[in-house]
């Protein structure tokens, strides 16, 4: 049984490595969430990354894990706590707006149950 517990005062689907402020088109935001391992939920149906951009009145996906432009790393840093590393290399002509960066994960507890979280950045801007 593989076990997952979140670093000391930090939860599941927290933000570790915030976004900077702003980008443009050719530069790369990365971004580290506090994560659980990949194998209790694989997501076949759904996604572990979602790069998203405010339409006004909502926010659209413009791009998943299943994107060339994305990049998902998971890793365990220390005993039964991981991180997830988010990199989203920005396309030329990507329109400028408000973008962030939403998490999708499920960690295991000692009795083996799986639950689910979500995590999301701060907003940042591509100009």
């Amino acid at each position: 049984m593989v076990l997952d517990l979140p670093a000391l005062g930090k939860l599941f689907g927290q933000v570790l490595t915030e976004p900077q402020a702003s980008y443009s088109a050719g530069q790369t935001v990365s971004v580290r969430f506090q994560s659980g391992h990949p194998k209790n939920n694989l997501r076949r149906n759904g996604s572990f990354l979602l790069v998203q951009r405010w339409s006004g009145q909502a926010w659209q996906t413009v791009a998943d894990d299943s994107d060339w432009a994305t990049r998902y790393r998971w890793r365990r840093t220390l005993g039964a706590e991981s991180v997830a590393d988010i990199e989203w290399a920005i396309p030329a002509g990507t329109p400028s707006g408000r973008y962030r960066i939403v998490h999708f994960g499920d960690a295991k507890n000692l009795l083996g149950q799986v639950s689910g979280f979500r995590g999301q950045t701060r907003e940042f801007t591509v100009q």
